[in-house]
């Protein structure tokens, strides 16, 4: 058909129809702009918190496997404003992709413009005496600790109540002994002064035997008043370094966040796997020099002195009373222990006819026995060695003969390895005895430490931060919104959007 020549037209009616139709667009249009400005604002405050903590302490993760922001930013004073500062900055890059950058043709839909953003709350790894420290150990171990099988740790701290009970055992017993003992002692003289008396009135002479020349009892007395770490390792070198514990996480926290974390982790098995994270990661006396800070961590973890000497004297006397009362469990479940006791008290006081004195000297050797045969296990464990828990006849080495030269003993050192628990195994039960909030914050005394020594001087366990909140203030400038306020007569204005961010570590 041809129409050349021809007019065309529209009707109002049809012109308003599409104003009409245009206007209820371009508002469906700038409605879903505005639900995409939310969503993209929420992206850019996660991204904000995301970049944040991917500025984490580097030493700290390669070390220990601890991710952590340090809040100084190396400065040493702890600066919330700093860290407002580079959220800022992070979240302003994300606001406007143009910024920085000369790009005439990029389009940008959601017309978004920062107004303010900060940290709202946060949580440092010092926290609720060293919980989140705790949390990220824990979930470390789970991740990479392949081998790790909650049975064996379980099986290794089945025995710690037995443990603390015998240990308690002993000490009463040897109480108990030496006040029986003492009372004994006058008896036992008022009796030989009894016995002189009537030998002059007959005119005889005093039927008292000599006391042998070497009296296990005496020899034991001697012992216990010595250092029992001198005791132990006699000739070897201990580390002399000491450190300050004036400014440690355990001795002293300044500042505390003010953001909950959620406690992922927790009860006896997650705190058996905690310990197995301070075995991996702290050195010890077995592992020899290897702590730039203190050589022996894991002791200080579980004595939390000053020194390493003095962590290892607090060690080896756990260790000690220990195997006291493991022993004495040993003694007097076994009858040939309390056959030859019983012997040697009736040698060294039967003459006397004191069956009071003679009972008391016989739970006396048997303390001494007991005590006499922890020295060779400590001594055997310092030695590199193996010491069960419990021993039977094939482990049990000093005999009742051997008793009074224990000394001699001592100094030959380990010259059989045994079987059963080493050192480091030991160290375990020792952990395991302990209460897990003290040795995490001594654990982030040593971390701090080494981390210090490794060069961030100002570095400090209390203000590094683990997890944070973040707030975000945007306003969203209207793009398709001209038409449907002309229509409508519906005033144009920036809307509003705030979001709020949570991330940890």
């Amino acid at each position: 058909m041809n129409r050349q020549g021809l007019k065309g037209s529209i009707t109002v009616f049809l012109s308003l129809a599409c104003i009409l139709f245009l206007s209820l667009i371009c508002a469906t249009v700038e409605s879903a702009r505005i639900q995409g400005a939310r969503a993209q604002a929420a992206n850019i405050t996660g991204m904000g918190s995301f970049s944040l903590l991917g500025e984490f302490e580097k030493n700290l993760l390669e070390k220990y496997d601890i991710f952590s922001l340090d809040g100084t930013y190396g400065n040493g004073s702890f600066q919330i404003e700093k860290v407002n500062e580079q959220l800022q900055n992070y979240i302003s890059y994300n606001v406007d992709p143009r910024k920085d950058i000369f790009s005439a043709g990029c389009f940008d839909p959601w017309r978004l413009e920062l107004e303010d953003s900060s940290v709202s709350a946060y949580a440092l790894l010092t926290d609720d005496r060293g919980e989140p420290f705790y949390q990220q150990a824990v979930a470390y171990m789970k991740a990479n600790a392949v081998t790790l099988a909650a049975e064996k740790l379980l099986e290794y701290s089945k025995d710690t109540e037995e443990i603390q009970n015998w240990e308690k055992k002993y000490e009463e017993s040897l109480r108990d002994s030496n006040n029986k003992m003492d009372q004994m002692e006058d008896a036992k003289q008022e009796k030989i002064e009894t016995m002189e008396s009537e030998a002059e009135a007959a005119g005889t002479a005093v039927a008292v035997p000599e006391e042998p020349k070497v009296n296990p009892l005496k020899e034991i007395a001697k012992l216990r008043k010595k250092s029992t770490l001198e005791i132990v390792t006699w000739d070897k070198e201990i580390s002399s370094k000491e450190i300050n514990v004036r400014n440690f996480p355990s001795k002293n926290i300044v500042r505390k966040g003010n953001m909950k974390i959620e406690k992922k982790y927790s009860g006896l098995l997650c705190d058996l796997i905690f310990r197995e994270y301070l075995l991996a990661h702290f050195p010890d006396y077995a592992d020899g020099a290897d702590g730039s800070v203190l050589d022996y961590q894991v002791e200080y973890i579980l004595g939390g002195q000053k020194s390493d000497k003095k962590n290892l004297k607090y060690v080896v006397n756990r260790l000690l009373l220990i195997r006291e009362g493991m022993n004495y469990l040993y003694c007097i479940q076994t009858p040939e222990i309390n056959q030859q006791t019983s012997a040697l008290a009736i040698s060294l006081t039967g003459f006397l006819g004191i069956p009071l004195l003679t009972e008391a000297t016989n739970h006396a050797l048997m303390l001494a026995w007991a005590y006499g045969e922890s020295l060779i296990d400590v001594r055997i464990l310092l030695d590199g060695g193996k010491v069960p828990i419990f021993k039977d006849g094939s482990t049990w080495s000093l005999s009742i003969e051997n008793l009074g030269r224990i000394t001699e003993i001592l100094q030959q050192g380990a010259l059989d390895r045994g079987r059963g628990l080493s050192y480091q195994e030991y160290l375990r039960v020792l952990l395991n005895l302990g209460s897990v909030k003290n040795q995490r914050m001594r654990a982030l005394d040593m971390i701090q430490a080494q981390i210090q020594e490794m060069g961030n001087s100002a570095f400090k366990a209390e203000n590094c931060i683990t997890a944070l909140r973040v707030g975000a203030d945007f306003h969203c400038r209207p793009v398709f919104a001209g038409l449907p306020a002309a229509v409508f007569g519906i005033a144009t204005e920036d809307v509003g959007i705030h979001q709020e961010s949570s991330m940890s570590y």
